[in-house]
């Protein structure tokens, strides 16, 4: 009886589950080597190369043996025999990070606590390490003497890109949370009653910008980006 070789640990598990299936049609036949061979159209030395692992059989040699084996068997090799030749599927490559559209603010009635709204950049944001994170300080950024006038203003900028936007000249930022890797930023511009939010890779440079928001009261809105599936968010509210 031959001594068939120990599949390698590389073996496709459908090319495993093919060669194993015909050592034991074999083994059930009760055939030679030589006995199988004169059943098919393969020689000795080819069915000793199938059976070790070292090649792969043709469709032709798998639907002749299976048919010794009765039609279950048969029809079975000839399905593993076309999964074992499937190339294997390849992973999707990750998205790249980019901007959500951001939420409305919400007007509460008179009386009650107003609760702010976020600006959301929902982009999968991978954390570099295990550093903690603490929203810091920042001073609001310079605004120029004399901004050109706005191209829009209020909802005729709602959606609109920051960046191609006249909006940016007296923008400044109105609150901002940093990490070791991110930093996450609301963005207000007066002359256009605006905001957006914005996240800057730390070791690229390379900014991330959400379409811009209606908003006539920043304190009423924060700016949020989901990193490693934590969201952080930075705002002048405090919680309500």
């Amino acid at each position: 009886m031959a001594q068939w070789r120990q599949l390698p640990e590389s073996t496709r598990p459908e090319l495993r589950l093919l060669i194993e299936e015909l050592r034991h049609l074999k083994k059930a036949s009760g055939l030679s080597l030589a006995g199988l061979s004169a059943r098919t159209a393969y020689s000795k030395s080819a069915w000793h190369r199938y059976l070790n692992g070292d090649n792969l059989p043709p469709r032709d040699a798998v639907d002749a043996f299976g048919a010794l084996g009765g039609a279950e068997h048969h029809a079975r090799l000839l399905d593993l025999w076309d999964r074992a030749v499937r190339p294997p599927e390849p992973a999707a490559p990750p998205e790249a990070p980019r901007p959500a559209p951001p939420a409305e603010p919400v007007r509460e009635p008179s009386g009650r606590r107003p609760h702010r709204r976020t600006v959301t950049v929902a982009a999968a944001l991978a954390l570099v390490g295990s550093a903690a994170w603490a929203a810091l300080p920042h001073p609001p950024e310079a605004t120029p003497a004399a901004p050109a006038p706005p191209a829009c203003r209020g909802a005729s900028c709602q959606g609109d890109d920051p960046a191609a936007s006249p909006c940016r000249t007296d923008a400044r930022t109105q609150s901002a949370l940093t990490t070791a890797s991110y930093a996450v930023k609301l963005r207000y511009s007066p002359s256009c009653d605006t905001i957006w939010s914005e996240v800057r890779n730390s070791s690229t440079g390379a900014d991330t910008e959400s379409p811009m928001l209606v908003a006539p009261d920043p304190r009423q809105a924060e700016a949020c980006a989901e990193v490693s599936h934590k969201m952080l968010c930075t705002g002048d509210v405090p919680p309500g």
